[in-house]
């Protein structure tokens, strides 16, 4: 091996270095943008899963709450509701 070659592979390494730094750099900041993206990927799933469960359940209530006030309603006009039975003294 001759001092031209050491000399280049000298060379060579150094440019390595300096490009694996810049592919180290790069990458860091690639980590924290994706980390960035994820978290933000991460709200929207969880509002939209909230949301999602709030609208299936409020259809479930109104329905529930629906079914009652028909009852009460269909009870009162029929006359025998609670209400309209006296108290024997």
């Amino acid at each position: 091996m001759g001092i031209a070659s050491g000399t280049t592979h000298f060379f060579e390494s150094i440019g390595e270095t300096i490009a694996g730094i810049f592919a180290a750099i790069f990458s860091m900041i690639e980590f924290v943008f994706s980390s960035i993206a994820g978290v933000f990927k991460m709200a929207v799933n969880f509002v939209e899963g909230t949301l999602g469960f709030a609208f299936d359940n409020f259809f479930v209530l109104g329905t529930f709450a629906a079914a009652v006030l028909g009852y009460m309603l269909y009870v009162q006009r029929s006359g025998t509701a609670s209400s309209n039975r006296k108290v024997k003294n």
